[in-house]
């Protein structure tokens, strides 16, 4: 190992160390916004999974949105369990808004809500740690 260093061409570096970290336009817009967590839980009749289907595709395309506008961090759904046999029961989606309000509006408009798939759903408030 140190021979191949020793053989290696070394460059010198500068003096001085800038830290630098590239934002997206949407991750620097909404760096100063609050985060929300959204739990929603599925309605549980036998139609339920029928109403999800039909309408997923349009709720893709609408979170697909929100996240290039960087309203939405990740979002998927959550599981009964993780065998063959697992349901979808309902969804998580961590936001970044400036308070719950808009986070409520948006998940109002969402398909799942107005296709009648989410039964109900809690907005909490929410803060990721600083993992880097």
């Amino acid at each position: 190992m140190f021979k191949a260093l020793s053989s290696a061409r070394l460059t010198a570096l500068p003096t001085r160390i800038y830290a630098y970290r590239a934002l997206s336009v949407s991750a620097a817009s909404n760096a100063a916004k609050n985060q929300f967590i959204v739990i929603a839980r599925d309605y549980q009749d036998p139609e339920a999974l029928t109403r999800r289907l039909n309408v997923r595709p349009k709720h893709l395309v609408d979170a697909r949105e929100l996240k290039k506008s960087g309203k939405l961090q990740i979002g998927g759904a959550l599981l009964s369990d993780h065998s063959a046999e697992g349901k979808m029961i309902g969804s998580i989606m961590i936001f970044n808004a400036e308070n719950a309000e808009e986070v409520r509006q948006l998940v109002e408009k969402d398909y799942y809500v107005t296709g009648k798939v989410w039964e109900h759903y809690q907005i909490l408030p929410f803060r990721s740690a600083d993992l880097s």
